[in-house]
């Protein structure tokens, strides 16, 4: 009897077993197939999760992951509503689950995730509110999963996320986040999703976030292609990653290569994620931009006008769309398209600063000076350093405007630490503390930060921290993300 019952016992587990199995191997297949945008061949895979496990989250949960990705990148109400529904029920399953047996870690993760998701899908569709409040809710689930096991590693991937994301918060809704009591630290963050990298499982999304980071925080570039290159070759389909990589390129000044990987994205045409074909329309705007061949930018941005799903970045292009049209004599257009570059997202940096920008044009008209600024801040954008540097090395003395010579001088200093005349950019740097600016008041951090970038690659490190301390304390204007990355960039340095 005693052996009858043995063997029933180990007939059970063993079924058990592979049942787990089954559904772990679909899980993978399906993450597989999703991370490769095979996004209706994901869900029906997902959806056998469903027939094997109908009262887990787990089949529930992914196939909410699908369409909160599809929302992202369509913007679509219908796909928000999809969502929701099988955001609502994976919950309400994760949550029996953690009533029965509170110490159920991995359970906790997924209400996390699943919190994490609502959250930002909120703060897309315009209830920043309610996004913060599902923010907290998903840190309460990712700090209690760790509670429970410090060792799931993967739950160190949310905190840092939310640790990053939350530095980036509008100051108008600061309110918000102090009400919630959540806080940020992107140093924090930063060593979070390295943890979940090195040590958890979903390494995939753990080394996208890697990439953005070492590309929007921390200017390193080729720390960011490690990353790019291997994920645009597992999963050669993914226009999301293969965007990215051409972002990182083309803050890496590698336009060509930049270019090339947007005309992938564009041939994809992946016709559920139409907004980052959208935007590679934008950064191939922005490439011909910086190349100074304006006919083509023009014909760029005006694509990523007339498709774009958002607000993001629609008033800068629309600003440069106009500097292309004053660039070659087109006046009417210039005033036409500085009249749509109000209308962009004043919640970024990129659109405010075009709306600026439009103002003053619209009511003190620009100058020559000026559009030969923007042409060479072209040039050293496309890493044509000698252009810039024998364009204004005799004739920035010349300039009459203060604001203009600070500019022509940053440059100008760029341009000469480019081509490793570090004395030189060193004198230009103190040129333009001598400037006294009511405007384009970067100029005066820039002017720091280059006598600090001379230093270093000059070999003399004396006086740099105190440098970079200055700079950034006093970084509280245009282009204030830009100069913080290439701030980060060289404390890591002297750190090492």
């Amino acid at each position: 009897m005693r052996t009858k019952n043995l063997i029933i016992v180990l007939l059970l587990f063993n079924t058990v077993l592979i049942g787990q199995s089954q559904v772990q191997n679909l899980i993978q297949q399906g993450l597989d197939q999703a991370y490769n945008m095979e996004l209706n061949s994901a869900e029906k895979t997902f959806n056998k999760v469903l027939e094997l496990r109908p009262n887990s989250p787990l089949g529930y949960y992914r196939i909410a992951q699908i369409h909160f990705w599809i929302y992202l990148g369509s913007r679509d109400p219908g796909e928000y509503q999809v969502f929701l529904k099988f955001a609502d029920m994976a919950q309400e399953r994760a949550e029996k689950i953690i009533d029965k047996n509170p110490k159920d870690y991995q359970t906790k993760y997924i209400a996390g995730n699943l919190a994490s998701f609502r959250a930002m899908a909120q703060a897309t569709n315009n209830s920043p509110v309610d996004a913060f409040w599902s923010s907290k809710k998903a840190v309460g689930y990712y700090e209690e999963t760790l509670e429970l096991n410090p060792k799931f590693y993967n739950a160190y991937l949310g905190l840092g996320l939310f640790d990053y994301a939350m530095s980036f918060v509008p100051d108008f809704l600061k309110w918000a986040v102090n009400l919630t009591g959540l806080t940020s630290d992107k140093k924090r963050g930063f060593n979070y999703i390295k943890i979940a990298f090195k040590k958890g499982t979903e390494k995939t999304e753990a080394a996208f976030h890697l990439s953005k980071i070492y590309t929007d925080y921390l200017a390193e570039y080729d720390s960011a292609f490690i990353f790019l290159q291997s994920l645009s070759s597992r999963y050669p389909n993914n226009a999301l990653f293969i965007y990215q990589y051409a972002v990182s390129l083309i803050k890496d000044k590698q336009l060509d290569r930049a270019n090339d990987m947007l005309n992938r994205v564009i041939n994809l045409h992946n016709k559920k994620l139409p907004q980052i074909t959208a935007l590679s329309y934008y950064r191939k705007g922005e490439i011909y931009f910086k190349k100074n061949q304006f006919k083509t930018a023009i014909k760029n941005y005006k694509k990523f006008l007339d498709t774009s799903k958002e607000l993001d970045f629609i008033g800068l292009a629309a600003l440069n769309t106009a500097l292309c049209y004053k660039q070659n004599g087109q006046e009417e257009e210039f005033q036409q398209y500085l009249q749509q570059a109000k209308g962009g997202n004043q919640d970024i940096f990129e659109d405010s600063y075009a709306k600026q920008k439009s103002d003053k044009y619209l009511s003190s008209g620009i100058t020559p000076i000026e559009l030969k600024l923007i042409r060479l801040k072209n040039d050293l954008d496309a890493g044509k350093y000698k252009i810039v540097y024998d364009s204004l090395r005799t004739d920035v003395e010349k300039i009459d405007s203060r604001e203009d010579k600070a500019v022509a001088f940053v440059l100008l200093s760029e341009a000469a630490l480019n081509l490793k005349k570090y004395s030189e950019a060193t004198y230009f740097a103190h040129q333009i503390e001598s400037i006294k600016v009511d405007s384009e008041k970067y100029t005066e951090v820039m002017a720091l930060l280059l006598k600090a970038e001379a230093k270093y690659f000059s070999g003399n490190r004396e006086g740099i921290k105190d440098i970079l301390e200055n700079a950034e304390d006093n970084n509280d204007f245009e282009f204030k993300d830009y100069i913080q990355s290439r701030i980060e960039w060289l404390k890591r340095r002297l750190g090492k």
